[in-house]
């Protein structure tokens, strides 16, 4: 599969070529269209009825996905993310991401997912409490409110990102969160949860919360 972003960055579209056989697995909703030699196939989301309703509520992410299978080559399969914003493409080896709810749009076939539990710290910082998982190796698509920016913090290299900003990172990064400053600077319009991120690997930061509070 060959893939290419157009209609960046505020409203990117995801053109994926398939030649016969191969798939791409896209996030229901998410589609634009596809190309006559493309065939669909809708299941659960991961492991199941009973796994994918729990994925879907826990992670926010949608109870199905559609796979779409190429029968010739040169199938065209178009899809975006559902809100105004750019995306990006993680090429996958053998890796792990996490991934906040609602920044997964689609993977290739060598990608599985599932929600993992974003721990106490996850918890303490009140957004993204559940994370999507994604593992393998193949592309994985996100889509981020705003625009996207790529990290590569080296060993021992901290930043800290406003918790709404964040989207995805390695497994390899560690996080914790954190208030940042005391009553008085919330209270005065200052910063309130945030993560610091420590490296090594790579972390993906939007410019605009989706959530509208942090």
């Amino acid at each position: 599969m060959e893939y290419e972003f157009t209609h960046g960055p505020a409203y990117t579209v995801v053109r994926a070529e398939l030649d016969a056989r191969e798939e791409v697995v896209v996030e229901t909703g998410s589609m634009i269209s596809f190309d006559d030699g493309v065939e669909v196939e809708t299941a659960s989301a991961s492991g199941g009825m009973l796994s994918s309703v729990k994925d879907s509520v826990l992670g926010d992410e949608e109870l199905f996905r559609n796979t779409f299978r190429a029968t010739a080559n040169g199938q065209i399969v178009r899809f975006a993310c559902d809100r105004p914003g750019d995306m990006a493409a993680l090429d996958l080896e053998g890796e792990t991401v996490a991934v906040r709810s609602g920044a997964y749009v689609g993977n290739g076939p060598g990608v599985e997912t599932g929600v993992t539990s974003g721990g106490l710290d996850s918890l303490r910082g009140g957004k993204g409490l559940f994370l999507l998982e994604a593992s393998g190796t193949g592309p994985l698509f996100l889509g981020g409110y705003g625009a996207i920016e790529k990290l590569r913090l080296e060993p021992g290299e901290r930043v800290t990102v406003d918790s709404g900003h964040a989207i995805a990172w390695d497994d390899s990064v560690e996080f914790h969160t954190h208030r940042l400053g005391g009553l008085k600077q919330k209270a005065l319009g200052g910063e309130g949860r945030v993560v610091t991120f420590s490296g090594p690997g790579r972390l993906l930061i939007q410019t605009r919360d989706p959530t509208g509070d942090g």
